[in-house]
Formats: C-alpha cells, sequence, structure tokens
C-alpha cells in the first residue's frame, strides 16, 4: 500500500542521505499516473521541487494535450515548470537511432543540462526522480532475460544512479495498482499515453499480454520478481566485492603501466564472471569475454581497444593502457619499418656493419641488431624510468638526465622512449643506452632514424 508514511519510510531506508528539504528535486512528468503522483507526493511532503516536461511530437494532438495537462497539474500546486519540445523524428532519422533511443537521448541530455542550471540557480544539490515503479522493474527483468544477461541484468532498474547524473527512483517498492489506489483517494487526475495500448514495442508486448497470462498461473508474479531482484542485488554486491579484491590483488604498475600477469588470470579463465568483472570498467562489453580471453594465448603486441582503453598482450602480461591522447604507446614489431608516433617519425632499417657510417647526430641511434629482442614498444617517458647513457657504466634516472637538457615543460612532457621488456634502448633524438651500443664484435646494425613532425 502507497501512503505518505511509507513512501517517507522506503525513502528514508533506500535514500539515507538524500534529505527531502536539503536538496531539490527536478521531477521528470509525463503527465501518466506514476509521474503525476510522484511530484503530488514530494509537493505534499515540502520538498523543493521544479517539474520537467518533454513533449517529443510523436503523436500530434495528444502530445499537446499532454503538454497542456502538465502545464495545469504544475500551475494548481504551484510548482516551478520547465517544458521542452523535440522534433524526435526527425532527429532519430538525423542520428540513425530508433525513436525510443533517441527519445532517451533527447530527454537525459536536457535533464543534465536543466539541473546543472538549477543547482547555480538554488545553490543547492539538484536530483532528477523519475516515477519507475515495481511492475516497471519485473518488464526490464524479463527483457533482460530473454535478451540473455548476467546477474546484474537481473538487478534490474537501480533505485539510484550516481555516476553521470544523480538519479532516484523512489516508487521502485510500488506496484501500478497501488500508485491507482493512491492516486484515487486523493482524488489525483492524471492522463494516459495511448500508445501504451499498443503493442508495437517490447515493453508494451510483455506488459500487455505476457504478464497478464503469467499472472493466471502465479497471482504473485510481481511481488515474486521484485523478492528475487532483491536478493539478487545482495548476492551481486557478494561477488563484486570477491571479483573486486581478486583483481586489486592481482593489478601491478610497472613504469606507469598497469598489468596483469597473465597467470593470475589463467586462475579465473574458466570464470566468465572474473573476466567481466575486471573489463567492464574499460568500456568492453559482455559479448567481448571470450574475445578479450583469446588475447592472454596471442602474440606479443596483439591488442584489443574501445573507445577508452586497450589491453595489449606483451610478455608474461597483458597491458592496460588508457586510449590518452597526451600519452604515446605502439608496440613495433621487427617488419615495421616507418611508425608514426603523436609528435615524431621514427624509420627502423638493419644494415651490415660495413655498410654504416655513424651519423653523430642525437637523431640517429645505431645499436647492435643482434641483441635487440622484438617486439618493441615506444611509450612516453615516467619519472621511475632509468637507463645507462651512452657513454656511462652507471644507471642514470631519466628525469635527472633531461633535467640536464633544459628542455621546456611542454617538451620534455613529449619525450618517448624505445623499450625492449623492461629495458629502454633509446630515449627518442637524444641518447641511446651504453648497454645496446655497437661495438667492435657486432655484425648487424639497427639504424633508427628519428623525425620531427612539422
Amino acid at each position: 500500500m502507497l501512503s505518505f508514511e511509507n513512501f517517507k519510510q522506503v525513502w528514508g531506508k533506500q535514500f539515507p542521505e538524500t534529505n527531502f528539504r536539503n536538496n531539490h528535486f527536478l521531477i521528470a512528468v509525463s503527465g501518466g499516473i506514476d509521474s503525476i503522483v510522484l511530484a503530488y507526493l514530494m509537493h505534499q511532503i515540502g520538498s523543493k521541487c521544479t517539474i520537467a516536461h518533454v513533449n517529443f511530437q510523436l503523436r500530434g494532438s495528444e502530445s499537446e494535450r499532454d503538454e497542456n495537462f502538465v502545464r495545469s497539474f504544475a500551475s494548481r500546486l504551484d510548482i516551478p515548470l520547465f517544458v521542452h519540445k523535440s522534433d524526435t523524428a526527425q532527429y532519430a532519422q538525423d542520428n540513425k537511432m530508433g525513436i525510443q533511443e533517441a527519445a532517451r537521448e533527447i530527454r537525459y541530455t536536457w535533464f543534465d543540462t536543466l539541473m546543472k542550471e538549477i543547482t547555480v540557480t538554488t545553490g543547492k544539490p539538484t536530483f532528477l526522480l523519475t516515477a519507475h515503479h515495481a511492475d516497471d522493474q519485473v518488464e526490464t527483468v524479463l527483457m533482460h532475460l530473454f535478451r540473455g544477461t548476467g546477474l546484474h541484468g537481473l538487478t534490474g532498474i537501480p533505485a539510484r544512479r550516481n555516476d553521470s547524473m544523480a538519479i532516484i527512483r523512489p516508487l521502485l517498492s510500488f506496484t501500478k495498482e497501488q500508485l491507482a489506489t493512491f492516486a484515487q483517494a486523493n482524488n489525483i487526475q492524471n492522463i494516459e499515453d495511448s500508445s501504451n495500448s499498443k503493442n508495437d514495442y517490447t515493453r508494451n508486448l510483455i506488459r500487455n499480454k505476457l504478464i497478464p497470462e503469467i499472472e493466471a498461473v502465479y497471482p504473485n508474479v510481481t511481488q515474486n520478481i521484485i523478492t528475487t531482484v532483491e536478493r539478487l542485488k545482495e548476492s551481486e554486491e557478494i561477488v563484486n566485492t570477491t571479483v573486486a579484491a581478486f583483481w586489486k590483488k592481482g593489478l601491478r604498475t610497472s613504469k606507469g603501466i598497469l598489468s596483469i600477469p597473465i597467470k593470475n588470470w589463467e586462475k579465473v579463465i574458466t570464470n566468465k564472471t572474473y573476466t567481466w568483472g575486471l573489463i567492464k570498467n574499460y568500456g568492453f562489453k559482455a559479448t567481448q569475454i571470450e574475445e578479450v580471453v583469446k588475447l592472454l594465448q596471442a602474440s606479443d603486441g596483439a591488442y584489443i581497444e574501445t573507445s577508452s582503453h586497450r589491453f595489449i598482450k606483451w610478455k608474461a602480461q597483458i597491458q592496460i593502457v588508457a586510449n590518452d591522447a597526451s600519452t604515446e604507446h605502439i608496440i613495433i614489431n621487427r617488419e615495421d619499418i616507418n611508425v608514426q608516433g603523436k609528435w615524431e617519425n621514427l624509420h627502423f632499417e638493419i644494415k651490415q656493419i660495413t655498410e654504416v657510417v655513424i651519423n653523430p647526430s642525437p637523431k640517429y641511434a645505431y645499436l647492435d641488431a643482434d641483441l635487440v629482442q622484438w617486439p618493441l614498444l615506444l611509450r612516453t617517458w615516467q619519472s621511475s624510468d632509468y637507463f645507462y647513457p651512452l657513454g656511462f657504466r652507471k644507471k642514470k634516472k631519466l628525469n635527472h638526465f633531461l633535467g640536464g637538457l633544459k628542455l621546456s615543460p611542454t617538451l620534455k612532457a613529449r619525450i618517448t622512449l624505445l623499450i625492449m621488456g623492461d629495458k629502454i634502448l633509446w630515449v627518442t633524438g637524444k641518447r641511446i643506452d651504453d648497454r645496446f651500443k655497437v661495438t667492435n664484435s657486432t655484425k648487424l646494425v639497427l639504424v633508427i632514424t628519428y623525425i620531427d613532425k612539422p
């Protein structure tokens, strides 16, 4: 049963750190019974609220009716209102996406902008409230189940999100029937979206046909699924804690590069939950689990990437490298002749010692080719790096070496290293490592030319 008292009790249990009176709430209101009841509850409790309504202009006069109804409702309760009109069909066409996806992108982009403006104006933290309820939760869980999902998908809609946007869903514990009973008892008017009765979308098909059929066999199906979701959330917390602890113990940072020893990963290679617990943090999808696992057996330099990160097979480890525009991280194979970096180009060739004429410019590196093991790595320098500068028998911290060159901070930040395993072959364009220099016993010479980009 929904009442003011049990609404406040549920709120206090789920969102104890978010006070009704010390924050501002932006309520997404369509005009349907769920969002109208939510706005009414928050207003009657005395919280500071603003209503946001999006007119997607998809249902002609009915869309205008919805907007006018929400305007009238907000006016009667004296709640500030913002309305956003959008040609959703055109937006979907321009961005090559479905109508539902376009509508979601439009509303949440606008909500985000509105929340930032309200926070600046009021000086209070602003939270977006949406009126998802228990029936929505059941539909979402079933959709995830039918599509194929892991444990997280079966936990449904989270009551709270606090990542890119602070979202609270305080009605997830209440059914649509309970909302309707509350609306009737408090004489709250609402309107119904006629598209909800059509089975054009998967959610509507599940809501209008599948669930009623299931209820004929299992009358308490909604409450049973909600109870199961709560148990699964508890199970997910245990799983996440266990998986996170495993990876925290296994991750290493060397020379500024985050990596995982392959022998550690192989301990859980047959358990997809562990792999997913790692790769989801770096932009990978669940469908890529097997593809990522194959990387463990790939040749050095092989990689798989997302928009934000690369997983690179390097020796006995998997390196995790951010796709950061300010850093360099390029695998170089023996057959590579020309390599293009962010700030320099490198040209590689192997010559007989008799063919080599030494150019004293630091733009050229002459290395004993028989001492070089491929592939190599071109990467940005780190403060922990050290090498043996040509002509010296002792190692020197790279930071000290670069300090002596009197480089500007910008140029210093762009210094790259040519790496073999954990050894520096060349501070590119500056100095080679003495351990790999050409000697009287050298037969083949790896000649590398540093070419400044214009």
